[in-house]
């Protein structure tokens, strides 16, 4: 039979016991808590442009970056758990933004093409772009192909493939090329041109600005063809292009993709 003095010592063994388990438990929790905050917490550095509207662009009345690509990639980062910063760089800029370390992700309306595809590794598809029509306001004809334009002069940007491929047609009087969107909707508002060749989101962003002065969009026309945009990332870093991926994967099952790509007009 125990001895008060011995149960006293023995209760006093589990009581210390008791806190040190206590104490090691509270240490585990703290460190997971640590774990999944720094984990929370990464931060992804976007390269972006500043005034292709609506793929990506910096609104200067808020100062905020707006588009469909920083809307995708916002919705990625919340399913995936990190933060998403950006940067403002030029077009031409951005691979190799992203090659040199100075950005991780290209968000932008970059096409994954073969040759850029050497360089830097692109994301699975976000959206297809086709080029869109704008005519004179006064015309009301309805224009569903390229065949309906035959005869005419149209506009195409300056150095874009769809402008080359305007030409090759051989359907048209004149292929006149543009160096900017605006440029090409004067020409169409004065009647110096049927129609001008550009991304259709970009049409229907300026048609929503009010910057389409005597010209109309013209729905429903059925473009050339259509190219993919992407994200692009360093080749060296697949654990962000997994994240990427994965979290355009669960947006797409969502619906979420479908809301901003309609909310930006690319339908």
């Amino acid at each position: 039979m125990y001895s008060d003095t011995a149960q006293g010592l023995s209760r006093a063994h589990v009581g210390l016991f008791r806190r040190a388990l206590l104490t090691a438990s509270l240490t585990v929790s703290m460190a997971v808590a640590a774990g999944n905050a720094c984990a929370a917490s990464m931060t992804v550095s976007a390269g972006t442009t500043p005034s292709s509207i609506p793929n990506a662009f910096l609104d200067v009345k808020t100062n905020e970056i707006k588009g469909v690509m920083p809307d995708v990639i916002r919705a990625i980062a919340q399913r995936e758990g990190f933060d998403v910063s950006f940067d403002i760089i030029p077009f031409p800029a951005l691979i190799q933004s992203v090659v040199s370390k100075k950005i991780d992700l290209i968000v932008a309306g970059m096409t994954p093409t073969p040759k850029r595809a050497e360089v830097i590794d692109f994301s699975q598809p976000v959206a297809e772009l086709g080029k869109g029509i704008i005519v004179p306001a006064s015309d009301k004809r309805k224009y569903e192909t390229i065949q309906d334009l035959k005869g005419t002069v149209v506009g195409s940007g300056a150095g874009e493939d769809t402008t080359a491929e305007l030409i090759k047609l051989g359907i048209f009087k004149e292929v006149k090329s543009y160096n900017t969107g605006a440029d090409m909707a004067r020409d169409v508002g004065l009647g110096r041109i049927a129609a001008a060749f550009n991304d259709y989101p970009i049409w229907k962003a300026q048609e929503a600005a009010g910057t389409l002065q005597g010209c109309r969009v013209v729905d429903g026309f059925m473009p050339l063809k259509k190219v993919p945009i992407a994200f692009g990332v360093s080749k060296d870093n697949p654990e962000l292009l997994s994240k990427v991926n994965d979290g355009l994967a669960k947006v797409k099952a969502d619906g979420t993709l479908d809301k901003i790509l309609k909310k930006w007009n690319f339908n």
